[in-house]
């Protein structure tokens, strides 16, 4: 752990521009993003579905929140249950981006990159829908995880 510096001379570019932020904010960082994401990608959905008939409109959002379980259950719960233990394992002061693991945004570049691929096919925009309400159900879930240790942690420390 620096302090900030270089070996006692001027602090680097990199040290300048570091963003440390006490843990407890890693949790609020991570809930606000995870938040606003599954609000985007159901507010594409939402748009998407508008124009289809009721009937249909209500079987694909059944299987949006098919989609939506799936995710919570086999994907998002673990990542953000290995994101909160390492926040709380970590430093009590930590860069504001460290509320993932590197390899993390490796995997957002990814799948926003295939969103926007997504967004231009040629796919049916209902279909789509089903998978960006699914996804984006899911975001909104275990983004509350976030939430939860953020407030418990401020109970805690009585701040």
């Amino acid at each position: 752990m620096t302090d900030g510096t270089n070996n006692g001379s001027a602090p680097t570019l990199a040290d300048r521009m570091r963003l440390d932020v006490d843990r407890r904010w890693l949790f609020a960082i991570a809930g606000v993003i995870w938040t606003a994401v599954g609000v985007l990608l159901l507010t594409y959905a939402v748009t998407w579905l508008r124009p289809v008939s009721v009937p249909l409109e209500i079987e694909l959002t059944v299987a949006g929140l098919a989609v939506a379980a799936v995710f919570v259950r086999f994907v998002f719960h673990g990542i953000v249950r290995k994101n909160i233990t390492r926040i709380q394992a970590g430093p009590a002061r930590a860069s504001a981006f460290s509320f993932q693991g590197w390899k993390s945004y490796v995997i957002t570049v990814f799948m926003i990159g295939l969103g926007i691929t997504l967004r231009h096919s040629s796919l049916p925009k209902p279909a789509l829908a089903v998978m960006y309400m699914g996804i984006g159900i899911a975001l909104l879930l275990t983004s509350l995880l976030y939430h939860r240790h953020l407030f418990v942690n401020w109970r805690h420390t009585g701040e």
